[in-house]
């Protein structure tokens, strides 16, 4: 992985690990099904950005560079 996109891609996983912390801390409290149904959506559409982020790297670096 490219030196500029790793502090990105690792920020945004921190910041998921963190959301997917809360959603255990909801689903202790029996929070309501919906508020957890809608952070578990939100997790996913951040993976999905680290994904296309590492992707993007790995087509601009890896496929690209040879």
């Amino acid at each position: 992985m490219q030196t500029e996109a790793k502090p990105k891609v690792l920020n945004r996983l921190n910041r998921i690990e963190g959301q997917v912390r809360g959603i255990g801390r909801m689903v202790e409290e029996d929070r309501y099904c919906v508020e957890v149904l809608t952070q578990l959506q939100a997790v996913r559409a951040a993976l999905l950005r680290v994904e296309n982020e590492v992707l993007k790297d790995h087509l601009d670096h890896c496929v690209m560079g040879r």
